[in-house]
């Protein structure tokens, strides 16, 4: 079935830390972020799984809030499996290759 278009909440994971935020998918575009960071990117349902590209924007100054990748512009590439009102993700960051990356998206509103 793929990405259903809505309001999503986004917990993601690497071995730096954990983070949440939210994701609205529509028309093959994701847009989102949390307090600190904003998310933009694109998805493609396709036979073999979701495909993601989505990059980060640091749009709140605040030093105390750190990036999981320790730089605030990142380019994460994603293939994700829909599971019912679930989608999980993995991959990596192209400016950090080798370090994983993990996120689980739950659908909030459609």
């Amino acid at each position: 079935m793929g990405v259903r278009e809505g309001l999503y909440r986004v917990e993601y994971h690497t071995v730096h830390g954990t983070g949440t935020g939210v994701l609205y998918a529509t028309g093959g575009k994701l847009r989102g972020g949390n307090s600190a960071f904003a998310f933009v990117g694109n998805y493609n349902d396709r036979v073999d799984g979701i495909q993601v590209k989505i990059s980060t924007l640091r749009h709140n100054p605040d030093p105390d809030i750190k990036s999981l990748f320790g730089t605030d512009r990142i380019t994460l590439m994603l293939k994700g499996t829909e599971n019912g009102d679930m989608v999980d993700f993995e991959g990596e960051a192209l400016q950090m290759p080798g370090v994983h990356f993990k996120a689980v998206l739950t659908l909030i509103a459609d």
